[in-house]
């Protein structure tokens, strides 16, 4: 039961990071796209790659567990850390964003949260669940190698 729990949590966020890593590519080619606005895409082509390169090792995870190949849930498990790491740097982003309006911005500078928020930072939030489900079995096993 764990492991399907992990290929469905797999599959479904590197599905989701996969398909928002295309969308950003694609706003860096053709723009923004009315209808898109509620998923915050930037146009960021180096965002858009690490989008892609993070639902691969998500994708990758759930291909080995529903194949019953093995070290399917460790690439589960480095997607999470991907995740919660690029999660965190754009957190970080975002609150110096903040710090630098407050402190250094004219009035009127037109700096919005939304403007700072993007996939990256709310997928992450989910990966984070995944984290708060199965890190003590990750960081266990991190500790027997």
């Amino acid at each position: 039961m764990q492991d399907m729990t992990k290929l469905l949590f797999g599959a479904v966020l590197g599905a989701l990071y996969v398909v928002l890593g295309i969308f950003q590519i694609l706003w860096t080619v053709i723009g923004p796209q009315p209808g898109f606005d509620a998923l915050f895409l930037t146009g960021d082509p180096f965002n858009g790659f690490v989008l892609l390169v993070i639902g691969a090792v998500f994708v990758t995870g759930a291909w080995k567990l529903f194949r019953d190949i093995g070290e399917g849930a460790v690439f589960i498990y480095i997607g999470i850390l991907l995740s919660i790491l690029f999660g965190m740097v754009e957190f970080f982003a975002l609150c110096a964003g903040a710090i630098e309006t407050i402190f250094f911005g004219e009035e009127g500078s037109g700096w919005a949260i939304t403007d700072s928020i993007n996939p990256l930072l709310y997928l992450a939030a989910i990966g984070a669940v995944g984290f708060f489900a199965w890190g003590r079995e990750f960081l266990r096993g991190l500790r027997a190698a």
